[in-house]
């Protein structure tokens, strides 16, 4: 009996330790999570339109590479042979 009297506070302290320790970091997750700052959604909207600008040289850049140099995605080593034999080798 005096092991039950003394488990029952034990439980009730880690307990009570254990939700506030839970819901602290919940709640900090949420604030984390939800909610950016009009600095952030600015900055996020800016990089937004860089990667779209950058995806479309990529495509530009690969559809010229596709006209001139038509196997150039097949084998990194063909590619620089193909480059020297159309010419197209820009060593510096």
């Amino acid at each position: 009996m005096s092991e039950l009297a003394l488990m029952i506070p034990i439980v009730a302290i880690v307990g009570g330790i254990g939700a506030g320790m839970l819901k602290s970091h919940y709640k900090h997750k949420e604030k984390m999570m939800g909610h950016m700052s009009v600095d952030q959604m600015a900055e996020l909207e800016q990089m937004s339109k860089v990667a779209d600008i950058l995806d479309q040289r990529v495509n530009v850049l690969e559809r010229i590479l596709d006209d001139e140099v038509p196997n150039w995605r097949d084998n990194p080593a063909n590619r620089n042979q193909s480059a020297r034999e159309t010419g197209h080798d820009k060593t510096i």
